[in-house]
């Protein structure tokens, strides 16, 4: 049976002129999930991240505590450039930007079914692309063994759609609820892919680390 865990990145810089880069609270989180893995002793046979700045970030926090061999990078585990598609889809619609997040809320799955559907008419890489390279990513990071994957909201997404079969509004619905430097996990067995552990962020109980659970 080969494990796979996946982390979401931590909390980057909306709003600022380089998304990419953590956020100061971001530090924190990546720091905070770090010392969760050294306190329980999870040790991994391999490790992956993407190749964007908060991945790399990300694993670089998390890895100071020699949990693994040092990261392979593998752009397959990159973020679909959203600000693109919804550029795309407000021109299509005519449909304002999203005010906050409980706009986003009801126009993410818009875009996200508009994507897929095909009605966008987008220089981005179809959903099918997307969905694609993100099987290929994740198979080949299924190997012997523990892997750890740091990665984005997206390709975690799409990952959950393949394990539990998810139609496409509700692989939407799950993304808007991925938190920051989330630990997801995954088993093969039997040649199927099983969802075994969702959304799990334990190094946020505390209660003076509540505000962490950030989804943006």
């Amino acid at each position: 049976m080969s494990r796979l865990v996946l982390i979401r990145h931590a909390q980057a810089s909306f709003g600022t002129d380089d998304y990419d880069r953590l956020s100061p609270l971001g530090h924190q989180q990546a720091d905070w999930l770090a010392g969760y893995f050294r306190a329980h002793g999870l040790r991994f046979d391999r490790v992956i991240r993407g190749a964007m700045r908060r991945h790399r970030e990300t694993a670089d926090a998390v890895m100071k505590h020699a949990l693994g061999p040092a990261p392979e990078v593998d752009a397959r585990l990159n973020e679909i450039d959203y600000d693109t598609l919804e550029g795309d889809y407000r021109r299509a619609t005519g449909e304002s930007p999203a005010a906050g997040r409980p706009d986003f809320l009801c126009s993410f799955p818009r875009v996200f079914e508009g994507w897929a559907q095909g009605d966008i008419a987008t220089a981005h890489e179809s959903f099918a692309e997307f969905e694609a390279r993100v099987a290929a990513a994740i198979d080949d990071a299924l190997g012997a063994g523990d892997t750890l994957v740091v990665t984005s909201g997206g390709v975690i997404g799409m990952t959950l759609r393949r394990a539990l079969g998810l139609d496409v509004r509700t692989t939407a619905e799950l993304l808007l609820m991925i938190h920051n430097a989330s630990v997801h996990e995954f088993v093969r067995e039997n040649g199927q892919l099983r969802l075994s552990l969702f959304n799990a962020s334990p190094h946020f109980d505390p209660t003076d680390r509540a505000h962490a659970r950030t989804y943006i």
